[in-house]
């Protein structure tokens, strides 16, 4: 048996055969449920050198449904490089009919009202898509007010009662403990917008 060594033809035959996988992943994933498209840009040091790249990872999930796209390299990280990458994958894929929802995090490269990726890709794809924040850094911002208006302005990263709270976190039981709550009409108050928000996301998927 004859083995081919030459870097070239081994190189060749990798990209034909990654070629190959990838052409078989898209024509085996049939989907008849709504998706959300996930992405999250991250500059990586470049697989063929040691300069550093973006690379936007790209994703879809539903009903127990979790599929890695495409991880492309962009020229730069706006918005538009975003929503093209995103936009051209998902046609690759033949996903447009099923994508109703979108994820994303909270830089203004993706809410931007005017460049951002998601308003971008709204108008490639023709439609509105549910937009589906990244609830991490929703609640940055909700405890940061929190924060702010219970010890006042802050002038240092660190905080003194904070640091206290993690060194003392291993001592606490955690398997034991009581769900902090307001007045009943506040409850009342929060339990009609998540129904409210519940109710938008039925009737967007729908």
């Amino acid at each position: 048996m004859e083995f081919t060594v030459n870097r070239s033809s081994i190189c060749r035959q990798r990209r034909k055969h990654r070629k190959e996988i990838a052409e078989s992943l898209k024509r085996e994933f049939k989907i008849n449920l709504p998706l959300t498209v996930h992405w999250n840009g991250k500059l990586l040091e470049d697989i063929t050198g040691h300069e550093t790249v973006d690379r936007l990872p790209i994703l879809v999930s539903g009903q127990g449904i979790y599929q890695l796209l495409s991880v492309p390299k962009l020229d730069r990280g706006t918005g538009g490089a975003y929503a093209s990458a995103v936009h051209s994958t998902i046609l690759e894929w033949g996903l447009s009919e099923k994508l109703k929802c979108m994820c994303f995090d909270t830089t203004a490269v993706n809410s931007g009202l005017r460049n951002g990726a998601c308003i971008l890709l709204e108008q490639k794809m023709e439609k509105d898509m549910l937009w589906l924040v990244c609830r991490h850094h929703i609640l940055e911002i909700v405890l940061e007010a929190v924060v702010s208006t219970a010890l006042g302005p802050l002038s240092r990263p660190d905080i003194l009662i904070f640091k206290r709270f993690k060194n003392y976190w291993s001592k606490i039981d955690q398997n034991d403990y009581k769900t902090v709550t307001s007045d009943p009409h506040s409850l009342e108050l929060v339990e009609n917008i998540a129904q409210d928000m519940i109710s938008f996301a039925q009737n967007q998927l729908n």
